[in-house]
């Protein structure tokens, strides 16, 4: 168990790596999984370049091994294969689209912190607090993000006509100039709403119950009876006290603030990884779903391991 839990990641990345290997191989239809006899099929569904560069690249004529081994090579400098419907290599449109996420999903779980932990720290104290306040709020949660963005979108965007509907900023805008930057947050107010309808109730949830169960605990009590202020008591009592469980917590949200970003793009055409990946899933791009598979299951990866390594932290025990 010892050398299971040392070696845990290492593991984890054969896993990756062997899973998003074989599963555009084992999909029915994928050009992966077509034999030698069947090369014809793709010769004529695709351009001859293009043709050529998938044959180059993935040598689907060669045993399933040494195809592994080149996929292993091609991954360590970088190269994760050109994409059938752009015509282009997967790396350079992931990096061209990942800012955007990375931007929109960064912003919306900041946000959806400084907004959920104080307001649930503080309904947790306050004895006016009402369970149907809390209920309503819980109740956001059960709403899945993209029903939310397409009302969102009715509302402001085509019936207020307050924000643009779709993309991230306006064709023709000079880049990087104060009108441009002023654009993109415009663009960027919809989607953004839309995730943090999505984090807050969970965060709140989680902040609401946890200060609850602290404000009870006898230290907290012995704390109110010393006559310590009420501000010192929710930060250095409760407030220190809930860091692990957020941490918990953050380390989820880190992760689902991307992927629920994905659906949250499609519906307002946002530029990112989420369009990219509809488009590639659209028109059976496997190659480019392939690359995308394998960016989120390491950004998966690397979030684990860096909320691992700051939970011990705040944690010895841990």
């Amino acid at each position: 168990m010892k050398f299971l839990e040392k070696f845990k990641y290492v593991l984890y990345v054969l896993f990756i790596l062997g899973f998003t290997f074989l599963l555009p191989r084992i999909i029915p239809g994928s050009p992966l999984a077509l034999s030698d006899t069947d090369s014809y099929v793709l010769n004529l569904s695709l351009p001859e370049e293009t043709f050529n560069s998938f044959k180059e690249y993935y040598a689907p004529d060669k045993p399933l091994g040494e195809q592994f081994l080149l996929y292993l090579k091609n991954i360590l400098t970088l190269d994760l294969g050109y994409s059938f419907y752009y015509k282009m290599p997967v790396s350079k449109l992931i990096v061209g689209r990942l800012p955007w996420t990375i931007l929109l999903s960064m912003v919306s779980l900041l946000l959806s912190c400084f907004i959920a932990i104080p307001l649930g720290i503080k309904h947790a104290l306050s004895k006016k607090m009402k369970k149907y306040s809390v209920m309503s709020i819980v109740t956001m949660q059960a709403i899945p993000a993209f029903i939310v963005a397409i009302i969102i979108q009715l509302i402001f965007a085509y019936r207020l006509k307050l924000f643009p509907s779709s993309g991230a900023y306006t064709v023709g805008v000079q880049f990087f100039t104060g009108a441009f930057y002023i654009d993109v947050l415009k663009h960027m107010v919809l989607p953004l709403i839309t995730l943090l309808i999505g984090e807050i109730p969970a965060m709140y949830i989680l902040s609401y119950n946890s200060a609850k169960r602290i404000k009870d605990e006898n230290y907290v009590k012995m704390a109110s009876y010393l006559n310590i202020g009420k501000a010192q008591i929710t930060k250095s009592f409760i407030f220190l006290n809930m860091i692990p469980e957020l941490i918990g917590k953050l380390n989820i949200q880190f992760i689902y603030v991307i992927t629920g970003s994905l659906f949250v793009e499609t519906v307002f055409s946002y530029p990112g990884m989420g369009q990219l990946l509809n488009v590639a899933a659209s028109n059976r791009d496997y190659i480019l779903l392939q690359g995308i598979l394998l960016l989120v299951a390491f950004y998966g990866l690397v979030v684990n391991f860096v909320f691992e390594i700051i939970l011990k932290k705040f944690t010895p025990r841990y």
